[in-house]
């Protein structure tokens, strides 16, 4: 074999000549040892990978989401010898999990509010808008609490969890949640009144009203959607202006992080069902309530806050607005100024950003406004500013973004490269037609240029980050780079290089080489290298549509028309290409379907029974295997009964039954310790049990068409192998061929059917909490994230297991075909780390992140799926003739 890290070549499967039954012996002997130091070689190419992917996956974060903390900077307040802030103390109520629209809009039934109290202050006494969310932090409480509470310029914090666990549990628009929101407002009614009495009505409390982050209709949260990032926010008390008519209405204006000015990514048009046109709606960013908090009360913005403060929820006069601004002007220069410093420093060569520098005339001009009482223009030069200020932030956050993704990219076709090279030279004819002698001839030149490229790599690469003095992330984000261009790939290009010099030349370097410059091996090579790139974009465009699936499941469908099978088998596989296409047309918040799950599991269990029909010859008559079956069927209808049960009683509000629990904890683990012990003595009678035991603890997670889907999914995969067991029917080679390489193409997508078919989008919270409540319906994100993974993993070990049997049984060579679906999908995940966003609505960003976060996860799923599938699928020395009979 071809060493993936080294230039060294060791002949597997070499035996030497004559010698008898010792040298036979000698010869089996050495073959097993190489072949264990294959596996070994394999196995470190899968956890290499693993971390490769996973320190990439976080590279996005260094390009576009560095954390903007910096220190050392001076705090600034409203000058308190020349102005007073409007309040003593600063209530905020945090709602958590609640969404603007289900807290604002009307009862249809009733035609009241949900929060009655609320809304009598947004309509008589406070401002109110949309907050859009950027993360802030929260503010906590103290012990002395008496003694903390009677003193000035304080906080009081009040989390409320509630929402959030009945939004998680009953979804949004449940009446439980709809319950809580009333339950909210009563109790908020209750603290304000104490609150008041307890400092006599003294007039000096200012109170904002809030939540942390929405909800989308599954119940969940995380990413952009708008149910997630729009929440509500209303303002009362001391300092905050009252209600405004809507001709006082007016463009809102936020200050993203480190962005240019941006239109909030709300609906400017209040709805109808809120009733609430006829008022102003101020609408802010997250960030911006840190500035209007520390402004109530008259302390100093915290220092890394980007907030810009909302200056019409003020209801202070122009002197006091103009110098919380100017104190909100200055915070975020120091930060700026900081940063710049910062970076000259640090840099070699520094470019500073050129938009400041007249920032002493700018800021002189605004100082010079406000002491002369030039409010309105002070406020407008202020504005103007901070937006310069953020910019240049944007500027320095972004300053090494163009090395780190050069960085990235080039580790990412290191990756792929190295992959392909090694799959090349040990799997297919080019490393095994090519002269060894002459190869081994040429190590020592090989190693001394890879020697020079290591140094010159090394010494320009670290000595740049050193002298930038660059995060450790850097260095390893490099040292990948120097690993893959100047170890791995100069050493084994050189039998690629010569297999094109034999292609070209008709030289004598290859074993046959006639016969090879005669075929149109290159050109068949470059047409399947550029179908496969195509597929692949299109995957990639099934992350936004994954109306894209069905289109590709129809074209394969129709793509059998050019198999040499038969008639009878072209149309199984045309009907269930058609069946599998409209999984992908289903609508993702298809909600609960308890009837749907029970067909499931139906379908399932007929399936099962339907397979004994289908045993080979030798089981057919096999009492055991019976048994095993119809054990396998009782355990899926059981599940099934489980689901049924379960749910009745959660709609009932009984909860969870406790010997539910139970025998679904049972049965999820049990079917885990019996597929690793189930071992058909056919292919086809251990994919039976594969399926029928997998079965089992994905039926106890279905919600609604899923469990329909798998069904039918394991119907599709069994048709796939059979079709390809027919086709390839004569394959003796155990080189990978052009055939196999489409075989892992197929594959790819059988995987994106099995992620994207049973609901998901690529969201990291589009999964669905109701199906874990057959395991559990206490809130704990971390079991409940587990189990939702397991429910993800088991179509795709699916797909997983049929691969690795079809490659076990056509004699193609397992770690040849998941390195070729790596590099494949490698080609995917370029794609979306150039799509990744840092500007734009928090849609749009959080979608960009969910994209590339899965596709990183979904190839290190697949280095794990290979060895789940290896150690799962034994074996099985069968012949052909033997599988298709």
């Amino acid at each position: 074999m071809y060493h993936i890290f080294s230039s060294n070549i060791v002949s597997i499967g070499s035996g030497g000549s004559g010698g008898g039954n010792n040298a036979d012996s000698n010869n089996h002997q050495h073959h097993l040892e190489m072949k264990r130091k294959f596996n070994s070689k394999i196995m470190f190419i899968v956890v290499f990978g693993i971390v490769f992917h996973a320190v990439f996956t976080l590279s996005i974060f260094d390009i576009y989401f560095r954390s903007p903390l910096v220190h050392g900077m001076t705090p600034h307040r409203p000058d308190d010898t020349i102005v007073s802030p409007p309040a003593k103390r600063l209530v905020l109520f945090v709602a958590d999990g609640l969404r603007a629209d289900k807290f604002f809009e009307i009862e249809e039934q009733t035609g009241n509010s949900r929060a009655p109290f609320m809304r009598d202050i947004i309509e008589k006494t406070g401002s109110w808008g949309i907050e859009d969310l950027l993360r802030n932090a929260s503010v906590g409480g103290d012990v002395a609490l008496e003694k903390k509470l009677r003193s000035d310029k304080i906080v009081i914090f009040l989390h409320l969890l509630g929402l959030d666990t009945n939004g998680h549990a009953y979804r949004p628009n449940s009446k439980e949640y709809y319950d809580n929101i009333k339950l909210v407002d009563r109790g908020i009614a209750k603290i304000t009144k104490k609150i008041e009495e307890f400092y006599g009505d003294d007039g000096k409390t200012a109170f904002i009203f809030t939540s942390d982050h929405g909800m989308s209709n599954r119940g969940s949260h995380g990413d952009g959607e708008r149910a997630n990032t729009e929440t509500p926010l209303v303002a009362w008390g001391a300092g905050v202006r009252g209600p405004l008519s809507y001709e006082f209405q007016m463009e809102k204006i936020t200050k993203l992080r480190g962005k240019a000015r941006e239109s909030l990514p709300v609906d400017a048009t209040t709805p109808a069902n809120w009733k609430l046109s006829h008022l102003m709606r101020s609408d802010v960013s997250q960030a911006d309530i840190a500035p209007l908090m520390t402004s109530l009360i008259g302390v100093p913005c915290p220092l890394n806050s980007v907030g810009v403060l909302p200056t019409d929820y003020l209801g202070t006069d122009q002197q006091y607005t103009s110098y919380a601004l100017y104190a909100n002007t200055l915070q975020i220069w120091e930060m700026f100024k900081l940063k710049s410093d910062t970076k000259k420093q640090n840099s070699l060569i520094f470019s500073p950003f050129t938009k400041l520098n007249n920032a002493q005339q700018m800021l002189d001009s605004i100082k010079w406004n406000l002491d002369n009482g030039h409010h309105e223009e002070t406020q407008v030069l202020c504005i103007a500013f901070i937006e310069l200020c953020l910019q240049g932030l944007n500027y320095f956050q972004t300053y090494d973004r163009p090395f780190l993704m050069a960085m990235i990219t080039l580790g990412y076709f290191g990756w792929i490269i190295t992959l392909s090279l090694y799959v090349m030279n040990n799997y297919t004819i080019i490393g095994s037609r090519l002269d060894r002698e002459l190869i081994k001839q040429k190590i020592p030149s090989i190693d001394k240029i890879s020697n020079y490229i290591l140094i010159v790599l090394s010494i320009g690469l670290y000595g740049y980050l050193l002298v930038n003095e660059s995060p450790i992330l850097y260095y390893i984000y490099c040292t990948f780079v120097i690993f893959f261009w100047g170890k791995t790939i100069p050493s084994n290009a050189m039998p690629l290089y010569m297999f094109m010099r034999s292609y070209v030349a008709k030289s004598s370097h290859i074993t046959g080489s006639q016969d090879i410059s005669k075929s149109g091996i290159v050109k068949n090579f470059i047409i399947l290298a550029t179908t496969a790139v195509l597929i692949m974009e299109l995957l990639v465009v099934s992350y936004f549509d994954r109306r894209i699936l069905s289109i590709l499941f129809i074209v394969l469908g129709i793509s059998t028309f050019t198999f040499n099978i038969t008639a009878q088998l072209r149309s199984y596989w045309i009907i269930a290409c058609l069946a599998m296409s409209v999984f992908p047309m289903l609508p993702v918040d298809y909600g609960n379907d308890n009837l749907l799950v029970c067909l499931g599991g139906v379908l399932t269990s007929g399936i099962g029974l339907s397979s004994l029909y289908f045993s080979s010859p030798n089981n057919k008559g096999s009492s055991t295997h019976k048994k095993i079956v119809y054990a396998l069927i009782a355990t899926v209808a059981f599940a099934t009964w489980i689901v049924y049960s379960t749910d009745k009683s959660l709609e009932r509000k009984i909860g969870l039954p406790y010997f539910n629990q139970i025998a679904a904890w049972g049965l999820s683990i049990s079917s885990i310790v019996v597929v690793t012990l189930l071992k058909g003595k056919h292919y086809f009678d251990h994919w039976v049990y594969l399926c029928l035991t997998l079965a089992i603890p994905f039926v106890l997670f279905g919600v609604s068409y899923e469990i329909l889907f798998y069904a039918i999914f394991i119907v599709t995969l069994s048709i796939w192998m059979y079709t390809e067991f027919t086709l390839d029917s004569d394959k003796a080679s155990d080189n990978i061929t052009q055939n196999d390489i489409k075989r892992a193409i197929i594959y790819i997508f059988f995987c994106y059917i099995g992620f994207f078919g049973v609901g998901n989008i690529a969201s990291i919270s589009s999964f669905d909490l109701s199906a874990t409540y057959r395991f559990t319906t206490i809130f704990n994100p971390f079991l409940m994230g587990f189990l939702l993974l397991i429910k993800i993993f088991i179509p795709l070990l699916i797909v997983a297991l049929s691969f690795s049997l079809l490659n076990n049984c056509l004699n193609i060579p397992r770690p040849a075909s998941f390195l070729v679906v790596i590099a494949l999908t490698d080609i995917m995940n370029i794609n979306f780390f150039f799509l990744v966003k840092d500007t734009g609505s928090w849609l749009e960003i959080g979608i960009s992140i969910s994209h590339y976060a899965i596709s990183n996860a979904f190839i290190i799923l697949q280095l794990l799926l290979f060895a789940v599938s290896s150690a799962l699928v034994p074996a099985i020395n069968q012949s052909i003739n033997k599988i298709k009979k």
